[in-house]
């Protein structure tokens, strides 16, 4: 069965409709500098309103320093933490929590990714301004012959109108969807969420 994460969440009701859809996973994001930023208080109350359901949380940040993501992910009991920024192995090892790492992907794939010990591989569009969250896609084919189909998430730009074209194209079963379903940053489009859960996951 296909996997989808949904990330930028900033409201409960998003995330309950989240859950009720049975997305996957749900991302907060813990860097200042972005559009979909939320306190890491906010996302807490959050996260106990979420208690019982079956979605997992993950927390997102960019070189930030490894207490303060233990702390948070303790704190928010969280089951993940995604990387964006310049994480290496030594900085990995120090996170109590399974990890995401993420790759940027321009007209070439660095395979730099191999010597990544994360629990799953992200793959975004590069964008030399930003740390992911670009909202355009890349050749979903580089990364259609990874060997470890069951670490690739993929990310960028991923939308109603390419979706399963990225299926296709990808070889991938694991989804990270942002501003394809928004309405604004940060505040989903129910109807556009809803139909991309669909289509990933029948």
């Amino acid at each position: 069965m296909n996997k989808v994460k949904i990330c930028g969440i900033t409201n409960l009701e998003d995330a309950l409709f989240c859950a009720n859809l049975e997305v996957d996973f749900i991302g907060f994001i813990f860097y200042k500098k972005s559009p979909r930023y939320i306190l890491p208080e906010k996302a807490k109350i959050i996260c106990e309103k979420l208690a019982g359901k079956r979605i997992k949380k993950v927390g997102v940040f960019v070189n930030e320093s490894i207490d303060k993501v233990n702390k948070i992910g303790d704190e928010l009991n969280l089951e993940l933490i995604q990387l964006h920024g310049n994480e290496n192995n030594d900085y990995i090892k120090k996170i109590k929590f399974d990890t995401i790492k993420a790759f940027s992907v321009s007209n070439t794939l660095d395979h730099s990714y191999t010597l990544s010990n994360s629990t799953y591989w992200l793959f975004d569009t590069f964008d030399k301004n930003l740390y992911g969250g670009t909202g355009k896609s890349f050749n979903w084919g580089l990364i259609s012959k990874i060997v470890d189909r069951e670490k690739i998430i993929l990310s960028g730009g991923l939308s109603i109108d390419n979706i399963n074209n990225a299926i296709k194209e990808s070889n991938t079963s694991f989804f990270d969807i942002c501003s394809g379903v928004e309405k604004t940053p940060g505040t989903k489009d129910i109807k556009k969420l809803e139909t991309i859960v669909r289509l990933i996951k029948q």
